[in-house]
């Protein structure tokens, strides 16, 4: 009788494990993807922190710029805001310390996009924010040459 009762203690043991063993893989599926999902979060969020906006915008306002210094200096603008769209700086590696494959991938992709995507858009800002300024100054000192022609009496 003793074998009995130790042979069914033994199968249900097993039946348990056996049952278990995709209950384990799921609830690692599920940390992993909240963990995913963290990293997202916490890659546009430093994103975020970590870009310098006034420098970015400065860059962006002084492109216009390069168009009243020489002839060709739009298509020296035009490249100069290609170029940050195209510059994707890596995260800090520090920020990967402990972290799973999972979490390291999604971190680094979220926020290479994120950075980018900000970059392009305060130096788009920074751009037509320069051509206002320089439109504005032309516009003025049109204006100021048109008024000094009609005092003079220099008109054409």
């Amino acid at each position: 009788m003793k074998t009995d009762t130790t042979f069914h203690i033994l199968a249900f043991v097993m039946v348990v494990l056996m049952f278990s063993a995709p209950f384990a893989t799921l609830a690692q599926e599920s940390m992993e993807q909240s963990d995913v999902e963290a990293a997202e979060a916490y890659a546009k969020r430093d994103a975020n922190t970590d870009l310098n906006k006034p420098l970015w915008f400065g860059l962006g306002g002084t492109l216009p710029c390069l168009a009243l210094i020489h002839d060709y200096g739009w298509v020296l603008s035009v490249g100069g805001l290609v170029g940050t769209y195209f510059y994707r700086p890596n995260p800090p590696a520090t920020r990967f310390v402990g972290k799973s494959p999972a979490y390291v991938d999604m971190y680094a992709e979220t926020y290479k996009n994120e950075i980018t995507k900000l970059q392009t858009l305060w130096s788009t800002a920074g751009c037509l924010t320069g051509c206002a300024v320089i439109t504005g100054f032309s516009i003025i000192g049109y204006v100021r040459l048109g008024i000094t022609a009609i005092v003079t009496g220099e008109q054409d």
